[in-house]
């Protein structure tokens, strides 16, 4: 017919109609944003980080007194220098002791960080089955692995799916548990 090219072709290749093509429905977002925040809260700053100004300035301060007590326990005689040099090198030690071996924990907040990811190694297999089918329909497709960093352990990874403008929750999981996968 004539007017058979004036009829838009609708291509199959938005991630909604894929994942509707497989019959699954992706994590809402709600979902991800609710754990992202209660995650980022569970893992937040200890005590000690979040006071490191006041523990460094008590331990500079503690440190002399610490010193004047000994000293001052020995009485003002002759020996008191030694005193108060040796209580402010056993004062030292403890601290050193205390911070060395980790009792007194100075773990900062932990972050948000997504990355491209190549291969689906690192995800649970059950969302890494779900990624494998849409990217098969949709090679151009990127996969975000988003994880939870504190310092250098990563606490709780989710993954995306991101085509042009729209982007996708295939799964949410912490270790080996799943929290979430689109179904």
């Amino acid at each position: 017919m004539p007017f058979d090219a004036l009829v838009p072709v609708r291509q199959r290749n938005a991630i909604a109609d894929i994942l509707e093509h497989h019959g699954l429905r992706p994590v809402p977002w709600e979902k991800l944003i609710l754990h992202k925040a209660e995650q980022q809260g569970r893992h937040g700053p200890s005590f000690w980080f979040r006071h490191q100004t006041a523990l460094s300035i008590g331990l500079v301060v503690a440190s002399p007194v610490a010193g004047a007590i000994a000293g001052a326990t020995g009485g003002l005689n002759a020996h008191s220098g030694v005193m108060a040099i040796t209580g402010s090198f056993v004062w030292m030690c403890m601290v050193a002791l205390i911070t060395g071996t980790g009792l007194i924990r100075l773990r900062g907040p932990s972050h948000w960080e997504e990355r491209a990811l190549t291969a689906d190694d690192d995800v649970p297999e059950p969302i890494a089955r779900v990624a494998r089918a849409v990217r098969a329909d949709l090679p151009r497709a990127r996969l975000v692995l988003g994880e939870l960093k504190r310092e250098e352990s990563v606490l709780d990874p989710y993954l995306l799916i991101e085509y042009r403008d729209e982007s996708v929750c295939l799964g949410i999981w912490e270790d080996d548990v799943i929290v979430a996968c689109a179904r």
